[in-house]
């Protein structure tokens, strides 16, 4: 891991030089929302590690009381967040050989958990993106962030009585791999379809989601 989140939201939002070589740990838990047998999104909560949670809290914490109130919460969002969408969100979806990002997200908050600052969004899914099987990865393809999930972080949400819910699965896909130029520069947003000379190669833990018809 070369930089952390915040040098990519400061290069490119708040004018501040990257830092050296540090780097940030998100852990994630997704919360996977089905209305019968399409899944119309998927909620995510990012945790931050304590040291990057210290410098959201001195950032835009502007009142010190230990929250984000609504004004602050839009600040966080502003400043610390919808950069992102130059990343996909470190957020991967796949269906069979063909992998995307989504463009939006909604419904985005930020709260303390303990010592802890946490992001709370909803990534909307088409149709034809939560139809069926597919899988999903929160992972940062540029390799500055160390993203690991939560022990337990896939539930489901079925809000249509009486039908099932699909498997769910967790495993490293080498099938379908990320690449990664690690002399990137921070604010890089380049991805990589294939191996190159020079890349590096990361496997990411895909959710898997299956229908046993």
């Amino acid at each position: 891991m070369k930089r952390p989140i915040l040098s990519l939201i400061a290069m490119a939002l708040l004018g501040s030089a990257a830092f050296a070589h540090p780097h940030v740990g998100i852990e994630v838990s997704i919360d996977l929302v089905f209305a019968g047998k399409l899944c119309t999104g998927f909620w995510q909560e990012w945790v931050f590690d304590p040291v990057f949670s210290a410098m959201l809290k001195s950032d835009f914490d502007a009142d010190r009381n230990g929250r984000f109130d609504e004004r602050e919460q839009k600040a966080v969002h502003d400043g610390a967040f919808t950069n992102l969408r130059k990343y996909g969100y470190f957020t991967l979806l796949r269906k069979g050989d063909r992998r995307t990002s989504p463009e939006a997200i909604r419904d985005f908050g930020a709260f303390m958990t303990g010592d802890r600052v946490a992001y709370r969004f909803f990534v909307p899914l088409s149709a034809q993106e939560g139809s069926g099987d597919y899988s999903l990865a929160v992972f940062d393809t540029t390799f500055y962030t160390n993203i690991e999930y939560k022990p337990e972080s896939v539930t489901l949400t079925q809000n249509e009585a009486g039908f099932a819910v699909p498997a769910i699965s967790r495993s490293a896909n080498k099938n379908f791999p990320v690449y990664y130029n690690p002399a990137d520069t921070a604010n890089s947003t380049k991805t990589y379809s294939a191996w190159a000379p020079g890349l590096q190669t990361a496997y990411p833990d895909e959710i898997h989601i299956r229908w046993n018809d």
